[in-house]
């Protein structure tokens, strides 16, 4: 069986993508599976290391209004696609499954115009653009969050998998993660991570909030704040931080073993990007979401809510957010352990560790389904 997965640009696409192409690898050994993204994302450079074939075409994202971009982008849709097409004249797939990204839209198209089944993963709580066009003509759509059928047209197959995120994230010992991190076990532990290159409103709310914290003996922060600003906050704190100060406080520029710093923490304050979620859902972390502002459609906020309802997460929206603001909601929350607890097991019981086997059974569904066809 071949099959091809598109969709990259950033890591929260192209993460999904390779942990369902290792679910189908597991799940059968006479499979050929090629990702399909463009030559500036990050999934040519995040495949290829994961030991996948890639190939790169042509796409650009798509405007919302009309406009001489919004031509460039359906010039370079067409151009993409008929590239696309030439992929699976010399491929030639049994599936093709669409992650979200704009790169889905030429090769899932071409597939629908190919007559190849074809699968489409949303990894929000709101159908991005391209999942509501594709959504009117794919073989079946896979989605992160329950409810989501009203998005799609009636006659669409909707199955909720999850949004399948990396292995090593579940597979983290917890104790060698507090001895990776240095963690005491007297101290609750804090993660603040504002996704790969940080987040300037969060990491200036925990520098306004650290003078709160600093008598605080039971406290320890793990706080990555991203390339671009760790410069800048380690300097802030290093003019603010006193020898007598009890808090435990460490900045890192980046997390590379994001599954160890979960299994450290206690309580996270993040994003409430998909994959965040997902990830974090999958191993039942309590979390304190600042959505972020500008998200397309506002995903990350109700992505936020839907936690927030089911009780897995508190919310503090981007405009309310400083030191005193974030120093009480993690003070309410980090010195109850009755409330860490039942936010931990909403959030897990929200959670789907198996959401790559399941958005893989749904792919091998549909992949036989036109084999069924053809031998009728």
């Amino acid at each position: 069986m071949r099959v091809i997965i598109s969709g990259g640009g950033t890591a929260g696409h192209v993460y999904p993508g390779l942990a369902l192409a290792k679910a189908l690898q597991k799940a059968r050994n006479d499979l050929e599976i090629l990702f399909v993204g463009t030559s500036t994302g990050l999934e040519a450079t995040l495949v290829p290391q994961a030991g996948f074939d890639f190939k790169a075409i042509e796409a650009r994202g798509l405007p919302r209004k009309p406009s001489f971009k919004a031509l460039v982008s359906f010039i370079s849709a067409g151009r993409g696609t008929i590239e696309a097409v030439s992929v699976f004249r010399r491929f030639k797939p049994d599936v093709v499954v669409g992650m979200g990204a704009y790169v889905s839209l030429p090769v899932v198209g071409g597939a629908v115009l190919r007559q190849i089944p074809t699968v489409i993963h949303e990894q929000n709580a709101v159908p991005g653009l391209v999942n509501k066009v594709l959504g009117r003509v794919v073989g079946a759509i896979a989605v992160s969050y329950p409810d989501m059928k009203g998005y799609f047209p009636a006659d669409r197959r909707v199955e909720f998998t999850g949004n399948p995120i990396r292995e090593e994230i579940l597979s983290t010992d917890k104790s060698k993660a507090k001895q990776a991190f240095d963690v005491n076990a007297s101290r609750r532990v804090l993660l603040v991570f504002g996704g790969s290159r940080g987040a300037k409103k969060i990491n200036e709310a925990v520098v306004e909030a650290y003078d709160r914290w600093r008598h605080n003996d039971g406290l320890q922060i793990i706080h990555a704040t991203g390339k671009i600003n760790y410069e800048s906050v380690q300097r802030a704190i290093d003019k603010i931080k006193l020898p007598e100060d009890k808090l435990k406080y460490t900045a890192y520029p980046y997390l590379d073993n994001m599954g160890e710093a979960y299994a450290a923490a206690d309580l996270l304050v993040c994003r409430s990007g998909a994959t965040t979620v997902a990830e974090i859902t999958a191993i039942g972390l309590p979390a304190i979401m600042v959505p972020y502002p500008y998200a397309t459609d506002n995903h990350q906020e109700k992505n936020g809510r839907e936690l927030e309802r089911l009780g897995a997460a508190r919310l503090i929206l981007d405009k309310d957010l400083d030191g005193v603001s974030l120093s009480k909601a993690v003070d309410g929350l980090i010195l109850s352990e009755d409330a860490l607890l039942q936010m931990a097991e909403a959030s897990r019981q929200f959670g789907r560790p198996d959401a790559d086997k399941a958005l893989a059974d749904l792919v091998f569904e549909i992949a036989e389904s036109r084999k069924h066809s053809t031998e009728k």
